[in-house]
């Protein structure tokens, strides 16, 4: 193919695809006007902050979960809910997620496999962020979660689901 038929070609295909010149028209005229001014930032973290608490607050209890989890699983204790909140708490991995989307928040459900000695699986088991950066807290949990060890005063051996809320 000769250069002048490329152009040729790229030409009929730009008219081809062409644009929605109401819609090009229309969005010109806006900027025109000024009629959509930039977003303050204190706007801007409102609005994040609402759609974070919209996450948070649409996220499925842990009863729930476990329900739809099946036999096998059961609701995790305060005790050891309070005790998993603490342990990510002194992690860096929230933050280091924070690092990728400062607005990030979200709810994770640890799974802690508890036997008659104590735990000897502890993990994230399901994760709802406002962001994909909560990819990264997820990630890391589970290499920090490999080493916690939770005695048998924790629970009847089961399998534990706990959640918790990061914002």
């Amino acid at each position: 193919m000769t250069p002048k038929q490329l152009v040729l070609c790229s030409l009929v295909a730009l008219a081809a695809c062409g644009g929605d010149k109401a819609k090009d028209d229309e969005a010109t005229a806006a900027s025109a006007n000024g009629v959509k001014a930039p977003e303050s930032p204190d706007a801007y973290r409102k609005r994040q902050q609402a759609f974070a608490d919209s996450v948070l607050n649409a996220n499925q209890s842990t009863a729930g979960l476990v329900q739809q989890l099946g036999k096998g699983y059961a609701v995790g204790s305060m005790r050891l809910r309070d005790s998993v909140a603490l342990l990510t708490s002194r992690t860096d991995c929230f933050p280091a997620a924070r690092k990728t989307d400062p607005y990030l928040a979200g709810t994770v459900s640890f799974f802690v496999n508890i036997s008659v000695v104590g735990s000897d699986v502890s993990r994230v088991q399901q994760s709802t962020w406002t962001s994909a950066a909560g990819n990264i807290a997820d990630a890391c949990f589970n290499e920090q979660a490999k080493q916690w060890k939770f005695d048998a005063t924790f629970g009847k051996p089961a399998a534990y689901i706990v959640q918790v809320q990061f914002k």
